[in-house]
Formats: structure tokens, C-alpha cells, sequence
């Protein structure tokens, strides 16, 4: 029998979580003009932020993890705090995760074409 240390699991969990936050980059990289002009080193603590926020939000698979860190590519860092019906959304009990990723994806689309 194998027995596998807490420590070495939570070493697994960094590892693969770090893997995911290479990824987000690459996938903002190739999705976004503005983010090639960044280099990895400085995306990667603004994208490892917004993994740590989306998840304090109940957002727990990758896509709804992206969803809001492309939210807050598109709408700004702080978006959750700065517009009001993202707080809502995002602080809502009554939508699971899945409603606060499809609703988060519908508002970004109206406000970013707003923007346009």
C-alpha cells in the first residue's frame, strides 16, 4: 500500500494549479493583441490573482475559472468591485456555479459591446 503525505499532495495541487495558470496565459496570449505585448512575467501574478478571486466566487472548473479571468481582462482587474451587477452576480447564493459562469459570460458581452 501506498501512502501518500498530505505535503506531498498539496505539492501535486501547486504543480497542477501552476500548469492551469501557464495555460490561462497562453489562451489570453493567443486571444488578446494587448496580452502579446506582456510578457509571461508579468502576467502570471495578474492571472494567478484571478484564479484565487474566481475561485473564492464558488467558480471550481477551468472554464468557469477563464470566464472570469477573460471578465477581467476585458472589463479590468477589479471589475468585481468596481460594477455592480457583477457583484451581484458573483455574491449571488442562488446561482450555482455553472449560473454565475453563464451569467458572468452574457454580462461581459452586453457591457463589452456597450464599450465598442
Amino acid at each position: 500500500m501506498i501512502v501518500i503525505r498530505k505535503e506531498q499532495m498539496d505539492v501535486f495541487s501547486q504543480e497542477s494549479l501552476d500548469r492551469f495558470e501557464e495555460e490561462v496565459i497562453d489562451f489570453l496570449q493567443d486571444q488578446f493583441p494587448d496580452a502579446k505585448e506582456e510578457s509571461r512575467e508579468e502576467l502570471n501574478p495578474a492571472v494567478h490573482e484571478q484564479v484565487k478571486k474566481a475561485k473564492s466566487y464558488g467558480l471550481e472548473t477551468e472554464r468557469q475559472v477563464v470566464t472570469y479571468v477573460t471578465t477581467a481582462w476585458l472589463m479590468g482587474r477589479e471589475f468585481d468591485s468596481d460594477f455592480p451587477d457583477a457583484q451581484e452576480i458573483l455574491g449571488s447564493p442562488e446561482y450555482s456555479s455553472d449560473d454565475k459562469s453563464e451569467k458572468l459570460v452574457q454580462w461581459t458581452e452586453k457591457m463589452f459591446g456597450g464599450i465598442e
